[in-house]
């Protein structure tokens, strides 16, 4: 007969140690086996622990914590994506952008167009075909009388 064993959630203070480990290395690698280290328990039992804890997985939970950060990181830097990406704990700009796309449904870029909408361009008024053609007239008539004296 199969023995069956039920997960608690995480202590608090487990789950704080394990969330402040993940805020202060968020760019580093972050295996479910390092922070179940951190814990002092088996990772399967940490993974159940934790998903009973918070509701998502440690993996899941780490790229939302990678997201969030890059998100602050857009709109008070004005790093390149890809640097933020780096210092994110994301491989590259397309891993970044993946994940972002994953959890808010829009592109990083995207979203931050909407973050900082540009200002609407001006556009010059087009003259009437006839203003622009006296107007070339009497520019190439002053530019032929100059020529001349």
């Amino acid at each position: 007969m199969k023995r069956v064993t039920t997960c608690q959630p995480l202590p608090a203070w487990r789950l704080a140690k394990v969330l402040n480990y993940i805020e202060d290395n968020l760019a580093g690698d972050m295996g479910v086996p390092l922070l179940a280290q951190q814990t002092g328990l088996s990772t399967g039992y940490f993974a159940r622990a934790f998903r009973k804890s918070l509701g998502v997985p440690p993996h899941a939970y780490v790229f939302a914590q990678r997201v969030a950060r890059a998100r602050e990181m857009m709109l008070s830097s004005s790093e390149s994506l890809t640097v933020i990406a780096l210092e994110c704990g994301f491989c590259d700009q397309a891993h970044l952008t993946k994940h972002f796309r994953r959890a808010l449904g829009i592109t990083p870029a995207a979203w931050l167009r909407e973050q900082h909408p540009a200002p609407p361009t001006v556009l010059p008024r087009c003259e009437p075909p006839r203003q622009a053609e006296a107007r070339r007239a009497s520019m190439a008539s002053v530019r032929l009388s100059s020529l001349a004296s």
